[in-house]
């Protein structure tokens, strides 16, 4: 049986929130940089981090942990 995704039962994978949490530390204590927008995808399932000074710098998670600029 095939579980049809929405809104309400979209959640991050463990491997994603591990990188999270790491990507989220070391721009902001690391860089010293601010984060602006951090979401799930609903399309892709990665996670979107919008972050830097000028929102130049644009990240996503992969559901299996990667990062991809």
């Amino acid at each position: 049986m095939v579980k049809k995704l929405t809104n309400d039962n979209l959640q991050p994978t463990a491997e994603q929130l591990q990188c999270l949490y790491r990507l989220c530390h070391q721009l902001t204590n690391v860089m010293f940089q601010p984060i602006h927008i951090v979401r799930l995808d609903e399309r892709s399932l990665n996670i979107f981090i919008l972050a830097g000074q000028n929102e130049e710098i644009e990240l996503e998670i992969t559901p299996n942990g990667s990062i991809e600029p």
